[in-house]
Order: structure tokens, then sequence, then C-alpha cells
């Protein structure tokens, strides 16, 4: 592990200096944030960049946080020096866009307005159209609201997966490298299953003109017995086939989910860059069974050259 701070030219190693270290990120946040506190520090820069590699080499594919300090301070009394960090995609909160107008696939019109600013940002098709003059509003506030469409209307979740300056939109479990734990690794494992995010009724309506064009309402019924009426309201936008829109979002969120939430801890450089929505296997105790996650949200730890991980998970 290497820790490292950048203005400039400059170039200053903390990594021997670090009293605390963690980051984390979750299901729809755009940036990771890093905490740190080192002892004997120099005066650390606001705008300053932050460096974490999770090797022994300043390599760029062993790093896996890449962004500005936002806020360092010294503490009058111990003089360690503080300081939370977000990764790049920050700044995308921080300017605005002014109106736009969108018109073609919400992926590839997403990828073009937030390219026009300079940005290496890709983003794949996501399956529907949209034809919208959008209000002013935050690079990081389109961002999201395009991929909550797109969960709306197609089921599929995405996250950010950020290499250095550049950013790319990735579907929930499509990173290349799959880390796997053993369960003799897992410090602590619970496992069961959420309603929070459950709907048991949806409804469709689409508009014209500020006017409810049609409207298309589908329930689980069994599911309404079970655990009660949750109803999700969906704007179909350009989409005109209302029913079929309905009957995939129904399908989608009415899946009751296992969840499970583990601490582990490792000494893999690979393993210490997973993020919110990579996919991970866990090898059981009985040695043999293999099961599939998706990880919503992470806190990672480094100590005495090792990595703690706390995860959120889905079953995938």
């Amino acid at each position: 592990m290497r820790v490292v701070y950048g203005k400039g030219a400059e170039r200053i190693e903390l990594t021997d200096s670090i009293v605390d270290l963690s980051w984390s990120s979750s299901r729809g946040q755009i940036a990771q944030t890093c905490d740190i506190r080192i002892r004997n520090s120099p005066l650390l820069q606001a705008a300053g960049f932050l460096m974490l590699f999770s090797g022994e080499e300043l390599m760029e594919s062993e790093q896996f946080f890449h962004g500005p300090i936002v806020n360092p301070r010294r503490d009058d009394k111990t003089v360690d020096l503080s300081a939370t960090a977000y990764e790049l995609s920050w700044y995308l909160q921080k300017n605005d866009t002014g109106p736009v107008r969108l018109n073609g696939d919400a992926g590839k019109e997403l990828e073009r307005v937030i390219k026009g600013t300079g940005i290496a940002f890709s983003c794949p098709s996501l399956g529907f159209s949209i034809k919208e003059r959008m209000v002013s509003q935050s690079y990081g506030s389109l961002y999201t609201t395009i991929m909550e469409q797109a969960y709306e209307k197609t089921g599929k979740r995405y996250f950010l997966q950020h290499q250095r300056d550049k950013l790319t939109v990735v579907p929930e479990g499509g990173n290349q490298s799959i880390p796997l734990f053993r369960a003799d690794l897992l410090e602590s494992s619970s496992t069961g299953n959420s309603i929070e995010d459950v709907y048991t009724v949806v409804t469709v309506e689409r508009y014209k003109d500020d006017k409810v064009a049609g409207r298309v309402t589908k329930e689980n019924g069994s599911l309404i017995q079970d655990i009660g009426r949750m109803e999700k309201m969906v704007d179909a936008g350009e989409d005109t086939n209302l029913s079929s829109l309905a009957d995939r979002q129904l399908k989608e969120l009415s899946k009751v989910p296992v969840t499970r939430s583990i601490t582990v801890k490792h000494s893999d450089p690979k393993a210490a860059m997973l993020r919110a929505g990579w996919a991970i296997k866990i090898q059981e105790k009985d040695g043999q069974t293999i099961s599939d996650w998706i990880v919503t949200s992470c806190r990672g730890m480094w100590k005495g050259g090792q990595f703690t991980m706390d995860l959120e998970m889905e079953r995938r």
C-alpha cells in the first residue's frame, strides 16, 4: 500500500506517517470518499490530490483512489493532520450544466454532455431514449437522474468506475476482476433479507403537455398480502408501451433480495480496489460452495499492512 500527495509537480510520500486511513463507497454515490489522519505531516493544501495505490509500486493499474483534498485541518494539540478527499467525479457535483436538450439514447446523451466539459467520460447505451429539455443543474445531479431512470425503465443498475481521470459507467457486477474471499478470511458474516427497496405495486404514467395521457397499474397480489401495499410511480417518458414497462418494473421491484454483511481481512492488492457495484464471490465454509454477491456499500481500512473491509451486499 502506498499513499501519495500531489500538488502540481510536487509529490509527498505519506505512507509511513499514516495514523488512520479509510475509504468508502455506496450504491448511488458517485464518488468514493477517503478520510486520512497523518502524523508529523507537512501542511497539505485544499485541492491537492490524494492518491492511493493498493500495491508497492506507483502504477496506474494499482491506483484505486485519485481525487482532491477538500478540508485539511491540523490538530492544535497533537499536530496530526486530518483531511477528507473525494474522487475526481466530485467536480461533477460542483459544476452546473446550464439548460440542456437531450434527444437520443439516454446513456450516449449523458456521455455527450459530460464529455463536452473536457472530462474523459464514457457511458454505454442504456436501452431507452430521452427527449427532454433539462433545467440547469449540476452534472452530478444529471448523472443521478439518468441512472435512476435507467433502473426504472430497464431494471439495471450502474456505478461509476474511476481510473485516475477517466470515468466509465459500468453495469453493476461488470468489474473485470472478481475478488474471491474464503470463509476463513471473514471476521464476521450475517445473512438476511430486506424489503427497504421493495415495491408491490407499480403505476406507470405518460404525460403530454403536463397532463396524464395514459396510466397503467400492475400489482403483485400475493406479496401485498404478505408485506403490504407499497406503490412506485414511474414516469414513462417517451415509452408508449406502458403495460410492458409496468410489468418489467414490477418484476424487478417486487423481488425481496437476500442481503449479507461481512467484515473481511486480507492482503490482496487487487481485492483492495473493490467498490460499491462490484461483483464478488465467497467460498463458503464447506470449501466447495461459491456464492455470488453484488456490493452495495464498502468501507475499507488499511493498517499494519493489512486491509479490513466492511461490505454490505445483495445476492446476485
